[in-house]
């Protein structure tokens, strides 16, 4: 595949201007090599940095809304779909990443996840390294790192949603595309596991707050954040989020749904 078809989109907006900064250390440490043009979205705000292109949805609506925007403002046929607190922690494996390129284009499939919360639920073409995310698979169209076909990701939003409503609906809107996973390592903790791309897996920000656990990775590398715009999530937060991880699916998506209302 000719990589200038590709890029990596980071997905942000104006009110997290303070995370920016913490996710391009993370961002140039560990993926120095990246051969494919990057961009930042945001609403209005301009964000300078070397190698950073930016892409603005110039409007302050839902996640959906902005999103469509910034999917028609690119031209790219396949997007590498990160989120502004996916903090990388580990070198990627930009090799791994243009195998899994190619393998999307010739299985023409519209959406490869990178990062397998969840993984695949079932064999694909005897592949070694992806499964099938079914249609009926839960949250099959999580907005973990994953390869997008960019008109397929278009097509299934709605302008009314926000990202968690987004992942509850749109299963139903994708069922005729082709949606594949990388499989989800079997051996020890989910926490140690190497994908392609391998960020803090529970995320960097829970409901607008740093989440407990990124604070010790950010004084390891020496990343300082802001905490009088951002606070700390409160304890009984960091508890219920334990809880929430331990849990089920079922459990989870009532949870999320809960979320999603407030």
């Amino acid at each position: 595949m000719n990589k200038l078809n590709t890029c990596v989109l980071i997905m942000s907006c104006d009110k997290y201007d303070d995370v920016w900064d913490p996710f391009f250390h993370f961002f140039e440490k560990y993926w120095a090599d990246c051969p494919y043009p990057v961009y930042l979205a945001t609403n209005t705000k301009v964000y300078h940095r070397e190698n950073l292109q930016q892409v603005h949805s110039n409007i302050s609506g839902t996640w959906s809304e902005e999103t469509s925007s910034v999917l028609k403002n690119l031209s790219y046929d396949y997007l590498i779909y990160l989120q502004d607190d996916y903090f990388i922690l580990k070198k990627v494996d930009t090799q791994k990443i243009t195998l899994l390129l190619n393998k999307l284009e010739a299985y023409q499939a519209d959406y490869l996840r990178l990062f397998p919360i969840i993984g695949p639920d079932s064999d694909f073409n005897n592949d070694q390294d992806l499964g099938l995310i079914s249609v009926d698979a839960p949250y099959r169209t999580s907005l973990q790192c994953a390869i997008w076909k960019r008109k397929s990701f278009l097509s299934i939003l709605d302008n009314t949603e926000n990202q968690w409503e987004f992942e509850m609906n749109s299963p139903g809107r994708s069922q005729e595309f082709l949606f594949l996973s990388i499989k989800q390592q079997t051996i020890g903790k989910f926490k140690f596991h190497v994908y392609p791309i391998t960020y803090y897996h529970l995320t960097a920000i829970i409901r607008g707050k740093w989440r407990q656990g990124i604070l010790k990775i950010c004084r390891e590398e020496n990343v300082e954040l802001n905490m009088n715009y951002r606070k700390v999530e409160p304890f009984g937060e960091f508890i219920y989020q334990i809880f929430y991880d331990q849990s089920p699916l079922c459990v989870k998506k009532t949870m999320d749904f809960i979320k999603s209302k407030f």
